[in-house]
């Protein structure tokens, strides 16, 4: 489960990394998605037009941009003018400005980038999981406070009170820290993958796995992982790539085992929700780099048993 922000400003096919987000209360101000011929985008989607829940407006308007064969819409807040947006969003103009475009004199493009997670390692609300000694709380762990989508102010349970749970018991229970010593050199085998191979990975996941899903998409991005080259070497750029191609492998294996909507999970080719999925998915990649996956039930007594 990602929540996608539906205005993520849009800087080209090339732009990599975190880009500029803009924040929904600029839509709240006023402002209107329209397409490059000036027609809204939301009007008639649904009751509340732009002002429609986070989900509807990306899957809206990613369904928009599948249909048209466009990278993007625009964000139209011009109306509201230069002296209100500068009082009222300063730090949004400002970043919008750096990247080239003002947001108070155009319409600006934008499009939908993955926000937040709402699924990660399974965890209670003290930030316990499956594995001794690790513990999980934020956006990195999936303690069912946000359910299928993500409400965010939900994300003050997990912001405070996971983390002061956590912190209690790390307290309670921090082991001592190692001695100093030189770090012996570590090799990776073939567990690693390879550091060039980070940016196709994340072209595909975003290609596949992004706000529209279908079966086929997922297949095809679960052969593109499935072949990432490896690597020996256990570096700073491996473990980080490692890192991405795990969530990616277990992001697709998800999404692909789930075939309905819900929440902020989309598919295409099956829109509808089936009470029969109303359950989490824990997946677990074992050492020799196969991947398990068992349903949970939302009322299990203990969901962390086992997981990682």
């Amino acid at each position: 489960m990602v929540q996608f922000h539906p205005t993520v400003l849009w800087r080209g096919p090339g732009a990599a990394g975190q880009q500029v987000l803009i924040s929904e209360a600029v839509r709240g101000e006023g402002a209107v998605l329209v397409d490059r011929a000036g027609r809204r985008v939301m009007a008639g989607a649904h009751p509340m037009a732009d002002l429609a829940p986070r989900d509807v407006v990306s899957a809206t308007v990613a369904a928009h941009l599948a249909a048209t064969g466009e990278d993007h819409v625009l964000l139209d807040a011009t109306h509201l003018g230069t002296g209100f947006l500068e009082r009222r969003f300063p730090g949004i103009l400002r970043a919008c400005r750096a990247a080239g475009f003002d947001l108070a004199a155009e319409p600006v493009p934008v499009a939908p980038g993955a926000h937040y997670t709402c699924g990660g390692v399974l965890a209670d609300l003290d930030g316990r999981t499956g594995v001794s000694g690790l513990l999980a709380v934020g956006e990195v762990a999936c303690t069912g406070v946000h359910g299928a989508n993500r409400l965010a102010s939900n994300s003050i349970t997990e912001g405070l009170v996971a983390a002061r749970r956590c912190a209690a018991l790390l307290d309670a229970a921090l082991p001592d820290a190692p001695p100093d010593g030189p770090v012996a050199p570590r090799t990776a085998g073939t567990t690693a993958a390879d550091p060039a191979a980070r940016a196709a990975i994340g072209v595909a996941t975003s290609r596949h796995a992004g706000v529209l899903r279908t079966a086929a998409g997922l297949a095809e991005l679960a052969g593109v992982l499935a072949g990432t080259p490896r690597t020996g070497e256990l570096d700073l750029a491996a473990v980080e790539a490692t890192a991405v191609h795990t969530v990616a492998t277990v992001l697709a294996t998800a999404a692909l085992a789930r075939p309905e909507s819900r929440g902020c999970h989309r598919r295409a080719d099956a829109p509808g929700s089936r009470p029969e999925w109303q359950v989490r998915l824990a997946h677990r990649i074992d050492g020799t780099g196969h991947l398990h996956t068992r349903t949970v039930p939302l009322t299990a007594a203990d969901q962390t048993q086992g997981a990682a």
